[in-house]
């Protein structure tokens, strides 16, 4: 099919998959990518085959050393119908599309302010990266220097952003010592520190993480208990299941403490959401 005939996937996938046999993906949207995207992709490619638009040429120097090395791997599971070089291209267009994508509900908050944040933030920010998706990573860094005292919108655009930023990376599990617990490398928290209408989330503090056997982004929101169990972790501290608990029970950090059962039951549901893994 001609690549004018075959439609584009846009990234985030968040409409409906067009029933075309042949669809176009772009290089700047899937070189390197883990997590759920590549999922997304390697599903897709039971019954679809790709033509695969490549953009080198925009390709920041920087950077352009590790994309060559991401296309070569990238190829090795997409396996594309055919590769050729992408036609006309208008970053700053093209990145206007992504930001509506990425942070729709940041947008709306924004109302008549979107605009005009979007637009300074691409004329501050030099892209470094391969992936189209990678210029927003400073987004809310961003917001917090032009509306400092908003927390509610900052949460938003950092939850939307953490989303976003789970589904494209190629976490690696770490299995280097069997009995240890280890930390979902993928874990991010959130901490809402008020409630939030437009996530219908209420204050506290949340994890995020993919979960690769479920293959899908998983939301927890934490209790004292299990964030404690979480910092007695930090640093990539080394602890069999037992010797956490142990940790736990001597804690000083919690007013209002649990026998070792109780905390084994935490434990059990924070491997329960692939936040831990032992």
């Amino acid at each position: 099919m001609p690549i004018d005939k075959s439609p584009q996937l846009d990234f985030p996938l968040i409409d409906e998959i067009p029933a075309s046999e042949v669809l176009i993906l772009r290089d700047i949207d899937i070189v390197g990518v883990g997590a759920l995207r590549r999922h997304q992709i390697e599903e897709l490619q039971k019954i679809k085959k790709f033509i695969l638009l490549t953009y080198e040429e925009i390709i920041p120097d920087s950077v352009h050393g590790i994309y060559s090395a991401e296309i070569l791997r990238t190829l090795q599971w997409l396996r594309p119908l055919q590769t050729q070089k992408g036609p006309a291209f208008d970053f700053g267009e093209e990145q206007k599309k992504l930001f509506a994508r990425l942070f729709p509900r940041t947008r709306s908050a924004l109302g008549v302010a979107a605009s005009r944040m979007m637009d300074a933030y691409l004329q501050e920010m030099e892209w470094s990266s391969w992936l189209l998706q990678d210029h927003w990573r400073y987004f809310v860094g961003f917001l917090r220097s032009k509306f400092p005292e908003n927390k509610a919108l900052l949460e938003l655009a950092h939850w939307e952003w953490v989303w976003a930023w789970i589904e494209v990376q190629p976490f690696e599990p770490d299995k280097s010592e069997a009995g240890f617990v280890h930390v979902n490398p993928s874990l991010q928290i959130i901490h809402l520190s008020v409630h939030n209408p437009v996530l219908s989330r209420d204050q506290g503090v949340y994890a995020f993480v993919y979960d690769d056997k479920k293959q899908t982004v998983v939301e927890k929101r934490l209790d004292v208990y299990e964030a404690q169990i979480l910092d007695l972790l930090h640093e990539d501290r080394k602890y069999t299941e037992k010797q956490l608990i142990e940790m736990a029970l001597i804690s000083d950090e919690i007013d209002t403490q649990i026998n070792a059962e109780e905390w084994g039951k935490k434990f059990q549901g924070l491997c329960q959401h692939a936040i831990l893994t032992r």
